[in-house]
């Protein structure tokens, strides 16, 4: 396994000020590696920037702009490893992130998908560790009791600045969802998730910048799109005969349809998210399971917060 070659994407898109730091957080890290940048069609100095660094490991790909999944997918067609790796241009890896992810691989070749913990840097600058639930305490490395409902309880366990998959995986499942503004990672993962173990280790790999300006998280939305997975789920669920609880697979169906309900409710799509929060897995007890095991506050009051707004526009 160590004689391996991993492949590393990084998908760029107007990240003039941060691509730098990304790729000085790769070329640290142990192990034979490509570093495969697909500029988006960058508009700034972006491209630029990756030619101050003149690592023959480097392969820069340019293409004109269709979004972060197309940028991925090109890299993951061009990928020579037999491991594929994946880095935003404006997170970093700590310098062992490789090596964690190496020793995961060789404890349980039979994973999917290949994850570590990660920290993130705040708004207002503050550094904290990602809040995880139905995860053993940490240290703890292994496979996941549960992907779903991790991930239905707690923040996302699988970041996509902090994972790495083998390519035969892409075969089996696909690859990004293209023409997706968000959820198109969250999508990949879950449809690996089905198929595959996951494995992770509640080591901090990488550092995920919140801070940094034109992420797509940050990005307001005039319309609201159907959350990618609620789509895939349908479609893959009974096909694979997975032997995923189904219990925990529909709390996080539940907590991605609020989500999307949010979306709709920025979008003015209020009719729209009423039919999503009436959805069976959306009743109040529902709600009320998902919102009572989560740590994130914020998240909590979101919810109540919009449900309050479409009384209102329901009543007026």
């Amino acid at each position: 396994m160590t004689n391996s070659l991993i492949s590393i994407i990084i998908p760029l898109y107007n990240k003039c000020a941060y691509i730098g730091r990304a790729i000085t957080s790769v070329l640290i890290q142990k192990y034979d590696f490509e570093l495969l940048i697909i500029d988006d069609g960058s508009t700034d100095d972006s491209y630029e920037e990756v030619q101050k660094f003149s690592d023959q490991r480097i392969n820069v790909l340019k293409q004109e702009n269709a979004g972060v999944a197309a940028a991925r997918n090109n890299g993951i067609s061009k990928a020579k490893g037999e491991l594929v790796a994946f880095l935003d241009a404006d997170d970093e890896w700590l310098p062992d992130f490789l090596e964690s992810i190496v020793k995961l691989i060789e404890k349980y070749p039979g994973a999917g998908l290949y994850a570590t913990s990660y920290e993130k840097i705040h708004l207002n600058g503050n550094r904290e560790a990602a809040h995880f639930k139905n995860l053993p305490p940490p240290p703890w490395e292994g496979i996941m009791p549960s992907y779903f409902k991790a991930a239905a309880f707690g923040e996302p366990p699988v970041c996509a600045s902090a994972v790495c998959i083998r390519r035969s995986v892409f075969d089996k499942v696909g690859m990004f969802s293209k023409g997706r503004r968000m959820g198109e990672d969250l999508d990949l993962w879950g449809r690996i998730a089905l198929s595959y173990p996951v494995a992770f280790t509640t080591k901090t790999g990488a550092i995920y910048h919140e801070e940094a300006q034109n992420r797509a998280c940050n990005a307001k939305f005039t319309e609201a799109d159907e959350h990618p997975f609620i789509e895939s789920y349908k479609a893959l669920y009974k096909k694979e005969q997975t032997a995923v609880n189904e219990k925990d697979l529909m709390l996080y169906i539940g907590r991605l349809k609020l989500e999307n309900a949010r979306q709709h409710v920025l979008s003015g799509n209020y009719g729209r998210a009423r039919q999503l929060l009436s959805c069976g897995v959306c009743t109040p007890s529902g709600i009320r399971k998902i919102l009572w095991g989560s740590h994130i506050n914020r998240f909590t009051h979101l919810v109540w917060k919009w449900k309050c707004k479409l009384y209102r526009r329901s009543t007026s």
